[in-house]
């Protein structure tokens, strides 16, 4: 009777589908590999999203074109204003001009305000005010968004480049390595694992029983072991045989106090066949240390 409610079918939150895929469901870089259709054109939670989670150089490379952008249309708007519209503007020539317009036009921005400049026709002084407006909106958004990226959490895990079916026991085991590569401190870690593969045509997605689940304190490296036994989903499983299994990491990060997630998948074709991973745990001058560099370490087994 247990062994009938271990093979039912469960839902785990994957959905299925009806056609056959050999794209893999988690990218390298933990992202979800789902295109979604249907969506309303305009979503201004997307572009939050955006922002938050697009890497730092494109983050400032994008707030600097932002920024001379919209400088540049109001420049060009104090340009074709009349010169007289403008105090302090003694440009002969018009690029001189375009650019005191610029100058002008950074100083409303950020309300810096020299003093060099100041409008006086009541054209100049409305777009300085929608000038002004618009910065003050543009700083707080920025803020809002850097305090948004610095505060949000982040796991940082290192995962052995492949995954080994190795033996153990009297059979052979399903393993993989991993370890923070942070200074703060992960605890009550949680590891789920999912196998991905095509029956009948179909995906489906079936969690894999581990011999170790949770840990209270993630310091060191973490060998996840599914043991291969006669009710495990990847008992069949061939070297040729296209499948996916799917990490999901859940840990508690004591510098932050919040609740921080990783995600990871192997193809079949990252399955190394026959092989045991060695050590990257060695003791330093008295002290325990966990060497990243030989997380990927393995040794096969003839």
């Amino acid at each position: 009777m247990k062994r009938e409610e271990n093979s039912k079918e469960k839902e785990l939150g994957f959905g299925s589908s009806n056609s056959a895929t050999s794209s893999r469901f988690i990218t390298k870089d933990g992202q979800i590999n789902v295109k979604r259709k249907g969506l309303p054109l305009i979503r201004p939670y997307d572009l939050y999203h955006a922002l938050i989670t697009i890497n730092w150089i494109q983050f400032l490379l994008l707030v600097a074109i932002s920024f001379f952008v919209t400088n540049l249309i109001f420049a060009t708007f104090y340009f074709y204003l009349e010169k007289s519209s403008l105090s302090g503007l003694s440009a002969h020539t018009g690029a001189q001009q375009f650019w005191d317009s610029f100058f002008f036009s950074v100083q409303t921005m950020t309300t810096v305000g020299y003093g060099a400049m100041s409008p006086l026709s009541n054209a100049a002084k409305i777009l300085s005010s929608v000038e002004s407006f618009i910065g003050l909106l543009g700083i707080a958004l920025i803020t809002g968004v850097l305090y948004g990226r610095f505060s949000r959490p982040q796991a940082k895990i290192k995962y052995s480049k492949n995954a080994l079916i190795a033996p153990y026991k009297d059979g052979k085991a399903l393993m993989f390595k991993m370890a923070n590569q942070r200074s703060s401190k992960l605890i009550e870690a949680e590891v789920t694992v999912v196998y991905s593969c095509l029956d009948a045509g179909k995906q489906k997605f079936q969690s894999l029983s581990l011999e170790l689940e949770k840990i209270n304190f993630f310091a060191l490296s973490w060998t996840v072991v599914h043991h291969i036994n006669e009710d495990s989903p990847i008992k069949n499983l061939t070297p040729d045989q296209q499948a996916e299994v799917v990490i999901l990491v859940k840990a508690f990060d004591d510098t932050f106090s919040q609740t921080v997630y990783s995600r990871m998948s192997y193809l079949s074709d990252e399955f190394v066949w026959g092989a045991k991973f060695e050590s990257s745990i060695r003791q330093e001058d008295g002290q325990m240390t966990v060497d990243l560099d030989r997380i990927n370490d393995y040794t096969v087994i003839i």
